[in-house]
């Protein structure tokens, strides 16, 4: 008989005790093609949350917050998400634990505009001295900005706030991160200070990356041609557009599937301000060993021969130039409307240089 404790012992402690309630949110809701399922629990402390994930070596900002709408990986169940790695074993990837006590959120989000400075216990320093040049993601390192929109309304409570003057005094600007098609929740809203990313790949890459349902291999996430319309549809209601194409994924004929995807986005209209780049990275090796425990779907795309390179062990430095350069002439070869600017994602400075992005911009900043 197996004595080990199974992987979601903890996760079904919490629900037992009551901490956590279970929740169904409707397949309608939620923009997904089946119900998925949650678990609903307040948060007490540290509801906006700052870390620097880069060093002297790699460039990230150190001027952007974080709201904690939730904690585990998102729900989307995407083979490799770095989210699984933040509680392994105390979080189910398939069913995330997501903050209910919103008027804390709301008035935790009202202090940080108005604050002159900004407790926080990053790397020794007690206080960062609030700027016009801080940014706030709506959960983009602990969930996803509007999957749950339907039952949080967390973007229609924030965004008029930061888009009214008087509550937002220094113009900070509220950052959104959705592999999600749920722009229909911004309609009618202000969109001074607030940018949409779409974490978005073409459809070949994004079905070889991101989650499926594990009974039927059906994708989770919906399709790519329906999260353009969504960039548009945000687009067309005002809001800056930006994209994260990360991680971008490289199997046989990856250019042409990436030139058709830039030529569909560019004759629908979409014109993202920001375009970050990253390839695939993780902090350490235990991806694998955490997707195979609970149970995802094998993964259809590996990288290989990852190698340490600043804060992250990433693909080889070769790859990495060449992947980007195509990119970056491919987003260039695009007859878009307004051409995007390139960025990228947890790179050391030496590869920015390498590319010729020696600038200091990626999707977190202003």
């Amino acid at each position: 008989m197996n004595s080990k404790r199974p992987i979601n012992s903890f996760v079904e402690a919490q629900a037992a005790s009551g901490k956590w309630k279970e929740e169904i949110v409707p397949a309608d809701i939620a923009g997904t093609t089946r119900d998925i399922c949650i678990f609903r629990a307040p948060r007490k402390t540290n509801r906006i949350k700052h870390d620097w994930h880069g060093d002297s070596q790699t460039f990230c900002p150190p001027k952007w917050f974080d709201l904690a709408l939730g904690s585990g990986a998102c729900g989307y169940g995407c083979k490799f998400c770095f989210l699984m790695l933040t509680f392994r074993a105390m979080r189910d990837p398939m069913r995330p634990v997501i903050y209910d006590n919103i008027d804390e959120f709301e008035a935790d989000v009202r202090k940080w505009l108005i604050a002159d400075t900004w407790y926080t216990d990053q790397e020794g320093k007690r206080f960062f001295r609030r700027t016009h040049l801080d940014t706030l993601g709506l959960g983009i390192d602990c969930s996803d900005s509007l999957l749950y929109e339907g039952v949080t309304g967390h973007a229609r409570r924030y965004i008029p706030l930061f888009a009214d003057p008087i509550t937002n005094p220094r113009r900070n600007k509220l950052i959104l991160l959705t592999k999600s098609a749920n722009t229909h929740y911004l309609e009618g809203l202000p969109t001074d200070n607030v940018a949409v990313t779409f974490s978005i790949n073409p459809e070949r890459e994004a079905d070889l990356w991101e989650g499926k349902f594990a009974d039927t291999g059906e994708r989770i996430t919906p399709t790519v041609h329906k999260r353009l319309l969504a960039c548009k549809q945000a687009q067309d209601f005002g809001f800056e557009i930006r994209w994260r194409l990360d991680p971008i994924l490289t199997p046989e004929g990856w250019e042409r599937d990436y030139a058709e995807f830039f030529r569909e986005a560019a004759s629908l209209g979409v014109t993202p301000r920001y375009i970050t780049l990253g390839t695939y990275r993780e902090k350490n090796a235990q991806l694998e060993h955490w997707r195979a425990v609970w149970g995802l779907p094998e993964p259809e795309w590996e990288p290989k021969d990852l190698v340490k390179d600043g804060t992250h062990r990433h693909l080889p430095k070769a790859h990495r130039i060449e992947t980007y350069l195509a990119i970056m002439r491919l987003i260039d070869e695009t007859p878009w409307p307004i051409k995007p600017r390139v960025e990228l994602c947890k790179e050391p400075h030496e590869m920015r240089r390498d590319v010729g992005i020696v600038g200091c911009n990626c999707n977190c900043l202003q």
